[in-house]
């Protein structure tokens, strides 16, 4: 004999995933001009999570951000193994990114750059960054 009346089970087995449009702000120059949806939202969205250092603000869940302040004095092999595996973690915590490939470190004087491929649902984004 059930616990529960059939009706209780509805709201597990007859749900339905709705996926929400990703329109948003569009920033340019510290401005607000305008929307973005798609390809050009995501490019904004990765800019963001890769700028944003881990636990630094409050505003932010402990799985936004990357960690790249601990990476800073390291050696350089040490620096390109952790920069490829943190950036693909916080990358991977959106659900409409599908990889991180293709990097490509540079190393200028005391900076180390290292410039990569995001693919994601709408298409394929090159982005950079560096220490």
């Amino acid at each position: 004999m059930a616990t529960l009346p059939e009706s209780a089970n509805y709201g597990i087995n007859g749900a339905e995933t709705v996926e929400y449009p990703t329109k948003t702000y569009l920033v340019k120059d510290g401005r607000i001009c305008g929307m973005a949806d798609g390809l050009e939202a995501m490019r904004q969205v990765i800019d963001i999570m890769l700028r944003t250092e881990r636990y630094q603000y409050q505003i932010y869940t402990s799985n936004f951000g990357v960690e790249f302040q601990g990476l800073i004095g390291k050696v350089p092999e040490y620096v390109m193994s952790m920069v490829k595996r943190r950036v693909t973690e916080v990358l991977m915590t959106d659900k409409r990114v599908k990889a991180a490939e293709n990097f490509i470190f540079r190393q200028a004087n005391e900076t180390l750059e290292c410039e990569f491929d995001v693919r994601t649902v709408y298409g394929t984004v090159r982005t950079e960054v560096a220490l």
